[in-house]
């Protein structure tokens, strides 16, 4: 860590340049969101702009793990660790986009399971 004056006046203005930084990308989360100009695809919150927004959160995420968090110090396992969590995130969007992309239908709950018409009820 910082032992003398300069090296905490240097820690300093990186932890100010990350805070602009992180402060800017919530205020272009914001503006994709709300503002009709900056909207990409359909009109309205769709699929892309939820994708834009979740890259600009996985930007800030990143940047507040590791120089917040002082991971860019770590050790190579730290980074593998790290990795992985970020592809496993990264596969549960995918997942989840591709059941909204082919969602099953099952009407099952409105109109009964096949079969239950047969369970006796417990007495």
């Amino acid at each position: 860590m910082a032992d003398s004056p300069e090296a905490i006046k240097k820690a300093t203005r990186l932890y100010l340049f990350i805070g602009a930084i992180l402060f800017a990308g919530t205020v272009a989360t914001v503006l994709v969101a709300t503002v009709p100009a900056l909207d990409i695809g359909h009109h309205g919150f769709d699929v892309w702009d939820m994708t834009l927004g979740l890259c600009i959160a996985t930007v800030k995420a990143s940047l507040v793990a590791l120089i917040f968090m002082h991971l860019n110090h770590e050790k190579r396992l730290i980074y593998w660790l790290f990795g992985f969590g970020l592809l496993g995130a990264f596969f549960m969007v995918v997942l989840i986009g591709l059941a909204k992309w082919d969602p099953i239908h099952y009407n099952g709950f409105k109109t009964g399971v096949p079969g239950s018409e047969k369970v006796i009820p417990f007495k």
